[in-house]
């Protein structure tokens, strides 16, 4: 199988700090994230599926300075299909207009799979907040190339 597989996911957690950095963990249940643009607003509904199989998330976030991190990361799917990903030192994690809430971005690359993502490649673009207690909050797109024609990770 081929091709390309665009996904959106909105994961619900935690975060853990430990000596290296922080530790998320998350599930994201299946979804219709619905964006409409009506009479000069923009529009937004969400539709989560209660009941629904969820994707879960793993993660290591490594700091840097000035707020940079490193990552690598799991996000399981299912019935053996995963994804492996990570980041170099350009993820960055900020303070936010909320003062008890950090916001953080980083673009993480496919760099395996099973299941249905053996052989992928591709990016997982991931918008996220932390807050002072734990909570995390990672909103992620992900588009991933399927099978062995995809391209593989700039050097």
């Amino acid at each position: 199988m081929s091709g390309l597989l665009t996904y959106s996911l909105a994961f619900r957690g935690e975060a853990t700090e430990d000596s290296d950095g922080i530790v998320l963990r998350a599930s994201a249940p299946s979804w219709v994230h619905e964006t409409r643009l009506e009479n000069g607003r923009v529009a937004v509904r969400f539709d989560f599926d209660q009941g629904s199989e969820e994707a879960l998330l793993e993660a290591h976030l490594t700091f840097k300075a000035n707020g940079y991190f490193s990552a690598v990361a799991t996000i399981d799917f299912g019935h053996g299909h995963r994804l492996y990903v990570e980041t170099d030192d350009d993820g960055r994690v900020n303070g936010s207009a909320d003062e008890h809430l950090r916001h953080g971005s980083a673009v993480l690359y496919v760099v395996g799979g099973t299941g249905q993502f053996d052989g992928a490649t591709g990016q997982v673009t991931c918008n996220f907040v932390l807050s002072d207690t734990g909570d995390l909050t990672d909103n992620q797109l992900g588009m991933v190339f399927l099978g062995k024609e995809a391209v593989t990770r700039p050097a």
